[in-house]
């Protein structure tokens, strides 16, 4: 332990602090719940025997059935953790000596500032890991390191008296509900019978919690943000019984938690900020409060309605998951994995045969029922085309839904391409939660498969939820879907020049033809951009038709790009800074910022415009297509079959 831990720890102001962590405690840890001798230093106001006392008897208690280390685990992780080096967002940090301080960012001397690094911080998902570490090995170098974490968040971060969501705080209502779900808990468990893990700190940790769960229940926000605080009071309330408030504070989350899964769910079973990341944030929260109940024996205190909301939300992960078993990456959101939703709802559900079909990947059970495997989904507003349930099947998200409630992209119109599990042409997903010029970017119309009137890209601000079904002219048959939209919003600083209309003739088995109507409400000349974004800085011409392009990814699949019609100017960016940012993959998680490219097609013209696009995927070293324009009629011959579209009506 250094000098600077036991100056903090042990500073007057920082032994106040743990003192009323004490008595906030006892005040609602019923003697009789613990042992007479608790129940008798409680009594006399003897405070240290209190603490032993209440040590003792959390050090014996029998394992919970849930919140148990992982039996995997990372000694080099968590020896990194114990070395102070810390990452968070992608970024890392050296403490030095070993001593954290949970009030720092390092983004704020190593722009850009994301203030998302002090916040994911303090949710502590490291702490698992040293848990389930310490667990495997016995080492109790981990359980010193958790003993220092442990009195030193509680030294340090006091909840502020106001603006607790604000940068800079370590008492975010998310971050509060995240840590009780959990990471904490499971931490807790893991070395409660440590000596290292002192009696005063075993007892304060238990206070910190319980005044952070009276938190959450005292100032309850909205959308995923209260789903997580919900989950974490019920999962401390249901974890600790022995304190006198826990059956309100369960109640209280159990209810509202419910509520608001209830109101954020579409008729659709979609999530309401239309990102699978957040629909997936909603359904496991859920889910971890079910878990919880059910294994602690409280299913009775859970509404009836709880597990259908779970099956619904689950089933729409399934409709609307790409052949590789992923989610499309919509509104704010990184690469989700279907089966994280579906092995827990399988869990619940074990005879759904939806939920087995993924599971298994695809051995058992049996797809969505339907005349075609395409969906759309008429709130969210997800047009889902594919083939068929295939590995390898073609696949295209085309989203003419609302904004969202929250997380929200300059996006509609937008198409995500997918051939098996490779991804075409891309949503990114919007990247980091930091100030910077790539963030704006990655919200923008400008990194979107959309359109641009005068350079503008679509700045709508409503509405953020469908209330009524959305009518897309949709159309599944086993030869090809069809879906129609029209973006009549505002462009760049709220103007309305014209407004865009988009067809989707997506053909069965092999590519799509895209169509956009630019219609002028001036009756002015205007110029149209048409944009689309391959992971790849490998894009070059095809001598084969005017125009054309074809994107090498370097793996399975490239992509060709070929228009039809009034061909326009054809140009290809990436890695660009200015004028302003094109060609860049805004990545998050598994994927950080790099150069991609951005094509951009562009014509100009006063009345109505249009640009007509074929997007094919190509088998990396096959012979390209055939395609030829006889008049109103596309032909195409791909991988030995004909198509035939009559551009005029993509419906029939």
């Amino acid at each position: 332990m250094t000098d600077a831990y036991q100056n903090l720890i042990y500073a007057p102001e920082v032994q106040a602090i743990f003192e009323s962590h004490y008595d906030e405690l006892f005040a609602v840890l019923e003697g009789e719940n613990i042992s007479a001798a608790f129940a008798a230093a409680k009594t006399n106001g003897d405070r240290t025997g209190m603490i032993r006392e209440a040590a003792k008897y959390f050090r014996a208690k029998p394992d919970w059935k849930v919140c148990l280390p992982s039996p995997k685990f990372d000694t080099e992780a968590a020896d990194r953790v114990v070395s102070g080096f810390m990452r968070e967002v992608n970024v890392d940090w050296q403490f030095p000596d070993a001593d954290v301080d949970f009030l720092f960012n390092p983004t704020k001397i190593h722009p850009p500032v994301n203030h998302e690094w002090l916040w994911q911080f303090n949710r502590m998902s490291y702490w698992p890991n040293l848990a389930a570490s310490y667990v495997a090995t016995s080492d109790e170098k981990y359980a010193i390191t958790f003993n220092s974490h442990v009195l030193h968040w509680i030294a340090q971060c006091q909840c502020p008296a106001e603006k607790w969501n604000n940068p800079d705080s370590a008492w975010r209502t998310i971050e509060a509900g995240i840590r009780l779900m959990g990471n904490w808990e499971t931490a807790f468990g893991a070395f409660r019978r440590s000596a290292n893990f002192t009696d005063e700190a075993l007892v304060l940790m238990i206070a910190s919690m319980h005044r952070q769960a009276r938190h959450l229940v005292a100032h309850p926000t909205a959308r995923n943000w209260l789903m997580m605080e919900m989950d974490g009071a019920y999962t401390f309330a249901s974890l600790f019984p022995e304190l006198s408030d826990s059956e309100e504070i369960r109640q209280f989350a159990g209810n509202r938690l419910l509520s608001e899964m209830e109101g954020q769910l579409l008729p659709d079973g979609y999530q309401c900020e239309l990102s699978p990341d957040y629909h997936s944030c909603v359904f496991h929260c859920g889910f971890g409060l079910y878990q919880v109940a059910h294994a602690l024996g409280r299913e009775n205190e859970l509404p009836a309605r709880f597990g259908e909301c779970l099956k619904e939300a689950a089933m729409a992960t399934v409709k609307t998951s790409t052949p590789g078993f992923t989610q499309p990456r919509t509104n704010d959101c990184y690469t989700m994995h279907t089966k994280d939703i579906t092995r827990d709802a399988g869990a619940i559900f074990p005879d759904v045969p939806e939920f087995r079909f993924v599971n298994s990947d695809r051995k058992e059970g049996t797809p969505p029922a339907g005349e075609t495997a395409s969906v759309f989904m008429p709130y969210a507003g997800f047009a889902v085309m594919r083939n068929d349930w295939t590995a390898d099947s073609l696949y295209m998200n085309f989203d003419v839904g609302p904004l969202g409630c929250a997380h929200v992209h300059q996006d509609k119109l937008n198409i995500n391409l997918y051939r098996g599990a490779e991804e075409l042409i891309f949503d990114d997903g919007g990247g980091q939660y930091e100030i910077s010029d790539e963030r704006t970017y990655g919200l923008s119309a400008y990194d979107h498969n959309t359109v641009l009137v005068d350079g503008m890209g679509q700045n709508r601000k409503e509405p953020v939820r469908s209330e009524e079904p959305i009518n897309a002219h949709w159309v599944s048959t086993a030869a090809f879907d069809y879906a129609k939209a029209v973006y009549d919003g505002k462009f760049g600083d709220g103007k309305k020049p014209a407004t865009h209309t988009r067809e989707v003739r997506f053909c069965k088995p092999g590519f799509a033809f895209i169509k956009d109507l630019l219609h002028p409400l001036d009756g002015e000349a205007h110029t149209y951009e048409m944009l689309l974004h391959t992971d790849t800085c490998n894009v070059h011409p095809v001598a084969e038709y005017e125009g054309a392009l074809l994107g090498e990814l370097g793996k399975t699949y490239d992509i060709l790009i070929v228009p039809v019609g009034q061909i326009g100017e054809i140009s290809t960016h990436t890695g660009e800074k200015e004028p302003r940012l094109y060609g860049w993959y805004v990545g998050r998680n598994e994927s950080n910022l790099h150069p991609a490219t951005t094509v951009i097609r562009k014509i100009a013209g006063k009345g109505d415009c249009g640009f007509e696009t074929l997007l094919i995927p190509v088998c990396h070293g096959n012979r390209l297509p055939k395609i030829s324009v006889e008049g109103d009629t596309v032909c195409v011959n791909h991988e030995g079959i004909d198509y035939h579209i009559r551009r005029s009506d993509l419906s029939h």
